[in-house]
């Protein structure tokens, strides 16, 4: 099955409102508020900087989200440097948003969380913390 990843950045107005919506039914809840407050802090990422957030789509079906947001503190409805389901999606959607998510801290200078992101893909890669693949949405 081909599946699809869009930065936030690059949807239409009704994609971003549908997948706001689509969150919850594949177990994301912002910390803090609902879709408006998420809508609010996305509509102010800008391309190649800190927040960026990505989404899976399978036959214009959300079965994936990627938030990088690289501060734990400036949004409360975010309060983690990154957040995803990449453990729950098959292994090729996960490598291609891994290597998203290592680039984007490679491109702010954290080459320690870059390295982190590469281990971990490396452990998901041999099935460590990632379900088998016959398991995956």
């Amino acid at each position: 099955m081909e599946e699809q990843i869009l930065n936030y950045l690059d949807m239409s107005e009704e994609q971003k409102e549908k997948s706001l919506r689509d969150l919850k039914s594949i177990g994301f809840y912002p910390a803090y508020g609902k879709e408006k407050t998420m809508k609010k802090i996305m509509d102010k990422s800008i391309a190649g900087e800190m927040p960026q957030f990505y989404f899976v789509f399978r036959k214009e079906q959300l079965i994936g989200y990627l938030f990088i947001i690289g501060d734990t503190q400036k949004y409360r409805a975010f309060p983690w440097l990154a957040i995803s389901n990449l453990d729950e999606l098959p292994m090729r959607v996960t490598k291609a948003l891994m290597e998203i998510q290592i680039e984007a801290w490679i491109n702010i200078g954290d080459e320690i969380m870059a390295d982190f992101l590469r281990r971990q893909l490396t452990n998901y890669e041999h099935g460590i913390g990632h379900r088998p693949e016959n398991l995956c949405r």
